[in-house]
């Protein structure tokens, strides 16, 4: 096994954070390179100077009115197990939707995009939808490189898996934020590539935010390469509601896993009992809004950022934005980027829509 580290100076457009959370400009980053094997190697990015650690983020987060924490901080291990969990569970569509168009179409996508040899995917997660991606692309052209990119280490078990079914299948795991990651993957791909970001993650985010967001991917982009973004579009507030409130309590404990993050990472003192999950589609943004209530009045110190925080009863936690899209939204999103849309693909009821992009 071979380790190597290389120092490189990433410049970004404004960090994508949330309102009360710090933007940073330029950040030098260094990353090392453990190569497991001849088909599989992982980069791991560390946070450069200025960029905002986790401890800094839940402070600035909890001492703001009204108090937010970023969503980015789900997924420790648990968090991203309980995220899986989710997927499965019936009132939950995203996923299996998602996945149906992409059974029924991937083969459609690689044939369009059949020049490319490289595929990159932001917030893979265990790629279990992406699988249906890779095998058609490994059908049409061989073999390719996968490059995805996600927080948590579940990369490296969720890698292992994919090269044991495809075998023409060569994986660079990139373990970092999003935009690190870009950076990371514009110093090492100068051919056409295809970039993922599936499963609606852009609805994490305000609009401002996406905007940014698609376009620091657009940066990146050169003029052979494709973006395919899925988005959960506009529907009945009752799926909405339920898909966010699972009726097993599996998105309850997603949730309430952040404080347990604090406790365990930043010696705080939540009791998790007296917050409860709370989530509902806001009309007025057009998105699903998660917040963790506190169902009395309390008092909750963090030892390692010397912080007491209180809470009055019923006082929330804004913990996540889920962001519903119309064709309208996602055209404008789009043209901010520079990019334009140049195929869809949508279930039978309109759930959600996979957007293939291009500059």
């Amino acid at each position: 096994m071979f380790l190597k580290t290389i120092i490189i100076n990433l410049k970004k457009p404004p960090t994508i954070l949330n309102q009360f959370l710090k933007e940073t400009v330029n950040i030098s980053s260094v990353y090392s390179e453990e190569v497991i094997n001849e088909r599989l190697s992982v980069l791991r990015v560390e946070n450069g100077n200025g960029k905002n650690t986790f401890a800094e983020d839940v402070s600035l987060g909890l001492t703001s009115f009204p108090k937010g924490l970023h969503p980015k901080y789900f997924y420790d291990s648990p968090g991203s197990e309980l995220f899986e969990q989710i997927c499965k569970t019936p009132e939950y569509y995203v996923t299996r939707t998602e996945a149906s168009i992409l059974e029924r179409y991937s083969e459609e996508i690689a044939q369009l995009n059949c020049d490319k040899k490289n595929i990159v995917e932001l917030g893979s997660g265990s790629s279990i939808k992406t699988k249906y991606i890779l095998g058609s692309f490994i059908r049409n052209s061989g073999s390719i490189t996968y490059m995805p990119v996600d927080v948590s280490d579940i990369i490296v078990q969720s890698s292992k898996k994919l090269l044991d079914e495809f075998e023409g299948l060569s994986i660079k795991g990139i373990i970092s934020e999003y935009e690190e990651g870009l950076e990371v993957i514009n110093e090492l791909i100068d051919s056409p590539k295809m970039i993922l970001f599936l499963g609606s993650s852009i609805g994490n985010f305000t609009q401002y935010e996406a905007s940014e967001l698609l376009a620091c991917i657009s940066s990146i982009m050169n003029e052979n390469d494709s973006f395919l973004i899925g988005f959960d579009l506009v529907k009945d507030i009752d799926v909405l509601n339920a898909a966010y409130d699972d009726s097993a309590g599996v998105t309850a404990k997603f949730n309430i896993n952040i404080l347990s993050r604090i406790n365990k990472e930043l010696g705080g003192n939540f009791d998790l009992s007296k917050f409860k999950h709370k989530a509902f589609f806001n009309t007025d943004f057009s998105r699903v809004e998660m917040h963790l209530e506190s169902t009395k009045e309390q008092l909750v110190y963090m030892r390692d950022i010397d912080e007491s925080i209180h809470f009055e009863e019923g006082e929330t936690i804004h913990t996540e934005n889920s962001y519903k899209f119309t064709d309208e939204m996602i055209s404008e999103l789009a043209s901010f980027a520079d990019l334009t849309v140049n195929k869809t693909w949508k279930d039978p009821e309109n759930y959600f829509g996979l957007y293939l992009m291009k500059k």
